[in-house]
């Protein structure tokens, strides 16, 4: 059986400030596993700052002293025949860390948004969507391919999320663990009307089919949500293989063993495969244990706020800042890197 591939936990050092400066005190880990039926693995997974590095697809680099343009978290699950899975979640994530970077990044502290962030965010993952159905266009082994996309950009105390598919983002605190995406799948909506239970919807032959994915025909519209952070929460991004194995109450009680990030991790991964371990299974855990996040007033709880924000035409103050060409050459070598 294959080993899981356990990325050592790696903290984000404080440091004193400078001018504008974003730094938070984060533990964080990643594991991805091939599962006990699948021959390849499709998932994939990122952890970058967005004024850093390179960002590194299934790897933790090292993160800089400061992250001013704050951090990007976020896991994939590709789909399609041969290896165009593993090469959609890879495309799809390397797509969104470039334009993220390029569009938000390198936007002067002082000038630096909200809004601005949330609307290069959503630009990012719409693009990420092209740059999956571009490659698909250009090789017909990888016609069809496509991938789901949770992100979270950690940024001056505050998650902000995009969700495409049915991978999902939890939150966890004092004890109580809450889904902080929707799943986009047909059961889901069927349980939204009414048709289906959500005992049903979870046993359901049909509970894999996803309702979005990065690299469909038809333009994609990312639902994105604002999470505030407290000291002591922990953020989880996964997979299907791991949350469609292991139950919610089972994942809060883990968390709830105040393990390392890794141990969490190799813990929740254990878990999935000792249930059967269908699928691919990837989780990536930030535990936020910066003091100068608030502390959780008593009884506090954790507070998801979705965002709907509208696409101005032509997105021009996004998509005309920066010239396609370095992005693309970026895109080609972090593939080329890791593909």
């Amino acid at each position: 059986m294959e080993h899981l591939r356990n990325r050592k936990a790696t903290r984000v050092p404080q440091v004193a400030p400078s001018r504008n400066a974003f730094f938070m005190l984060i533990d964080y880990a990643a594991i991805t596993h091939v599962g006990r039926v699948r021959k390849n693995n499709e998932d994939a997974y990122l952890v970058s700052a967005l004024d850093g590095d390179e960002p590194l697809v299934n790897g933790l680099a090292p993160m800089p002293s400061t992250c001013r343009a704050g951090i990007l978290a976020a896991v994939a699950d590709g789909m399609g025949g041969a290896a165009a899975g593993e090469i959609a979640s890879r495309e799809g994530l390397a797509s969104v860390a470039v334009n993220l970077f390029s569009h938000w990044g390198r936007i002067p502290a002082e000038e630096a948004t909200e809004p601005g962030l949330v609307q290069a965010l959503r630009h990012s993952v719409e693009e990420a969507s092209s740059a999956v159905l571009r490659y698909a266009a250009s090789y017909r082994a990888s016609r069809g391919m496509g991938s789901t996309l949770t992100a979270a950009v950690i940024w001056k105390g505050h998650a902000y999320l995009a969700q495409v598919g049915d991978s999902r983002a939890y939150v966890f605190r004092g004890g109580a663990l809450v889904q902080a995406t929707r799943d986009q799948t047909l059961v889901n909506d069927m349980v939204a009307q009414g048709t289906l239970t959500p005992e049903e919807a979870r046993v359901h032959p049909q509970r894999n089919m996803i309702t979005q994915a990065l690299g469909a025909p038809i333009p994609i519209r990312a639902v994105l949500g604002r999470v505030p952070l407290r000291r002591g929460d922990r953020v989880l991004l996964c997979t299907d293989g791991l949350h469609g194995e292991v139950p919610d109450a089972v994942i809060a009680q883990l968390l709830g063993e105040h393990l390392p990030s890794g141990e969490a991790l190799s813990a929740l991964a254990e878990e999935a495969l000792r249930r059967g371990g269908r699928d691919n299974l990837t989780g990536l855990l930030l535990s936020l244990d910066d003091p100068g996040l608030p502390a959780p007033a008593p009884g506090e709880g954790i507070r998801i706020e979705r965002l709907a924000i509208p696409k101005p035409a032509g997105d021009p103050d996004v998509s005309s800042t920066q010239p396609l060409t370095p992005i693309i050459d970026r895109l080609g070598r972090i593939i080329r890197g890791k593909a």
